[in-house]
């Protein structure tokens, strides 16, 4: 939040944060200063009061007035009555913070002659008073800086000494994020199958399911596994391994770092250091060759000497590097208009199905788009419309002539993937919401979205974009509209939130199969694209997921129903985009010319294997997942342990899109123990760990059916079983 909009209340225990005074006041001349104590003991000598509460402080005149020593009855009676009321007033004052804003109300003076000497006093210490605060005022008017030489500022500052500024800035500095680290036992993810699919397969070639097959398992390496020969008599070679367990830890450091320049101009960053860098993976010595083949320096002569992790470096001992930037962007407002984004931003909408921007701690994926945007708020509606630089296409980048610095631009125009984006919702602020659900009011959140996308040439298929002439392009022909619908409605304790999309358009060109490219989905064949001469394809995809919850015993019980749809494709092989997504094969009949398996974004989860792991997203199927959850520990200091279980069972809509041509997929069970801790000044800020089990069930869809397998091999079908554990902080 940008400063000096609002005070973050403090929960019990916790530092509140005053952000609504400035944060850096501007100097006070002492002569001003002197000012105001000639003023504050000119006014304390006259007897006027300059109270911090009322009726706790009474002037030395009022205390004289009311006489000396007291006498009779009457009087001690009075006196007493006033030490009670004294007694009281101390007691409030206990209970109430002691410092109080000054009252600037004057009280009656003791006679004519001291009012008018104490009003000319007044008057001429306020003439004074306002000639310093207009000098101020001009003396910070004149060191303002020139709005022309902004250019010059950012050039040179820091490097020109007699340009660079000696002044302290003036802006804000914000910083949130998370550290994690997750280990992941997977055992039997591949479902037994052997490492190639069996003979008779339709679409042949690697099995799919081998992606998560150890590459150790029947391994026969020189010496043996284990050592020695195989232990079978009469054996002569070498052990192989046996090995049908994955294990791994990765980790991350999110930083998320916001500018303020002021309470309507910022500039956001978010950064991921170390980026799912596989822990252990960049020992001490360890280096990549240009054949990008793993080698040991002279310093570590092999593996088992390493002593040391390195940093990991792109191209010299890890394929990424230590810090990758993912998004960096300005948002300015103008609080009668609305607000401009600019720059490479998050997106998300709804529930995270179309546009997922990945904010949560055990996330992978998250959409990040060059956009251009503005956005405004009428009557409590917000309006928003989008640019997007969706893709460039051929670029101009030359790898040979770095020395010459030449900067890199898009040399096609007509390849580019151009899309706008508008949408109106309806959504309350976080504070309106809280009132109005204590208040017992029902509260109703929706919003619609509309895409428009199009392209018209592509240079897919060309092996050096940075170097292809004019017969490097294909006709795309892709226009496609997308409709999003989303709503959320909330009662008390009841959460019921829905999201459906539909996508429909035209695309040229896209081959029925993938010719010389079968088997390898990376793959793409630009003969199979020019032998359908301009076929056109249709786009018809649509999906759906629905998400409630209700809680019980002050929140404490949780009980839960999601379920999801996506719609499938009966000219397609497979329900992974590990399989070529765009591909359509040549069924009896022919295919239907239209593309119609939605994908879900790979940042929806809502189990732990299947659609995570071995799929990666949702697609061509529906899913119905019930669930409870218990927290054991819930407070107002955010601290929470609980524990969770649900169960997914998914079903193909097209069962001769899967492997076993059946409709049932799988059931999956997943459970998880979960504990935060209260750090932090925010509420959800500190220490959290989480312990997750799931085992998934193959059903005949993720099998092959009898007539496939040949020759004995290995059908498959067996449980599949995951450990995860997840720590984190978040600040």
């Amino acid at each position: 939040m940008p400063p000096s909009l609002a005070k973050v209340p403090a929960l019990p225990g916790k530092t509140a944060r005053d952000t609504s005074a400035p944060l850096m006041p501007g100097p006070v001349s002492p002569r001003l200063t002197n000012l105001r104590l000639t003023l504050a003991c000119a006014v304390a000598i006259t007897g006027t009061t300059l109270g911090f509460s009322s009726g706790t402080f009474v002037s030395v005149a009022a205390a004289q007035a009311a006489g000396g020593e007291a006498e009779g009855a009457e009087e001690e009676g009075d006196t007493s009555e006033d030490e009670e009321s004294l007694d009281e007033e101390g007691t409030e004052e206990e209970d109430s913070p002691r410092l109080r804003a000054p009252d600037t109300t004057f009280s009656a003076p003791s006679s004519e002659a001291e009012e008018d000497g104490d009003e000319e006093e007044v008057a001429e210490a306020e003439e004074e008073l306002e000639e310093e605060e207009e000098e101020a005022t001009e003396t910070a008017e004149e060191e303002l800086p020139d709005p022309d030489r902004t250019a010059e500022r950012l050039e040179g500052a820091g490097t020109d000494p007699t340009v660079a500024p000696w002044t302290t800035p003036q802006t804000v500095f914000e910083l949130h994020g998370y550290m994690r680290m997750r280990g992941e036992f997977v055992d039997q993810l591949f479902l037994g199958r052997g490492r190639q699919e069996p003979s008779g397969i339709a679409d042949g070639g690697n099995d799919f399911f081998a992606y998560w097959q150890p590459l150790d398992d029947g391994a026969v390496p020189d010496g043996g596994c284990v050592g020695g020969r195989e232990t079978t008599p009469g054996a002569t070679g070498y052990s192989a391994c046996d090995q049908n367990a994955l294990a791994f830890a990765n980790m991350r450091l999110r930083v998320e770092p916001t500018v303020h320049l002021s309470d309507d101009v910022r500039v956001r960053m978010q950064l991921d250091l170390l980026d799912n860098l596989v822990m252990g993976s960049t020992p001490g010595g360890l280096s990549l060759d240009s054949s990008w083949q793993r080698q040991y320096g002279t310093l570590v002569p092999a593996t088992a000497f390493a002593t040391t992790q390195d940093p990991p470096i792109s191209g010299i001992n890890s394929f990424s590097d230590s810090i990758v930037v993912r998004r960096a962007w300005a948002e300015v407002r103008n609080r009668g208009l609305g607000e401009l984004r600019f720059g490479r931003m998050g997106a998300h909408w709804g529930l995270g199905i179309l546009f997922n921007d990945g904010r949560g701690i055990d996330q992978d994926h998250q959409s990040d788009v060059d956009r251009i945007m503005a956005v405004t708020r009428i009557l409590g509606i917000y309006a928003f419309a989008a640019w997007d630089f969706a893709s460039e296409g051929m670029m101009y980048l030359d790898p040979t002539n770095y020395a010459y610095q030449r900067p890199s631009f898009d040399r096609v125009r007509l390849d580019d993937v151009d899309q706008m984006v508008f949408g109106v919702a309806r959504r309350l602020s976080p504070e309106e919401q809280e009132q109005a659900l204590e208040r017992h009011d029902a509260v109703i959140n929706a919003g619609a979205l509309f895409m428009y996308r199009t392209q018209n040439l592509t240079t897919e298929g060309t092996l050096d974009p940075t170097t292809g002439g004019t017969g490097s392009f294909i006709r795309r022909g892709y226009e496609s509209y997308t409709g999003d619908l989303w709503a959320q409605f909330l009662y008390e304790d009841l959460r019921l939130e829905v999201e459906a999309v539909g996508i429909f358009g035209t695309i040229d060109n896209l081959p029925f199969d993938q010719g010389s490219c079968t088997g390898n989905p990376s793959c793409i064949d630009r003969n199979a694209f020019v032998a359908n001469n301009g076929a056109k394809l249709n786009l018809l995809q649509f999906g759906v997921a629905f998400e409630g919850e209700y809680h019980l015993l002050n929140d404490q019980l949780g009980i839960y129903f999601n379920f999801g749809l996506a719609s499938g494709d009966a000219d397609q092989e497979g329900l992974s985009l590990r399989n070529g997504s765009i591909r359509q094969l040549n069924r009896p009949g022919g295919p239907d010319r239209t593309l119609s398996s939605f994908y879900f974004h790979p940042g929806y989860r809502v189990d732990l294997l299947m659609y995570r792991n071995l799929l990666g997203q949702i697609t061509g199927s529906y899913y119905f997942r019930p669930g409870l959850s218990y927290d054991f520990i819930r407070n107002g200091f955010g601290q929470l342990l609980g524990a969770r279980a649900d169960v997914i069972w998914s079903r193909a809509l097209e069962p001769v899109q899967t492997w076993g041509n059946q409709s049932d997929l799988g059931v999956e069970i997943d459970a998880q123990v979960y504990y935060r801790s209260e750090d932090g000044p925010d509420l959800l800020d500190g220490f959290s760990v989480s312990l997750m089990y799931g085992i998934l069930f193959p059903l005949g869809g993720l099998n092959y059916n009898a007539a496939q397998i040949q020759g004995g091999a290995n059908g498959g079908g067996q449980n599949a079983q995951t450990l995860r554990l997840l720590l984190g902080v978040t600040y």
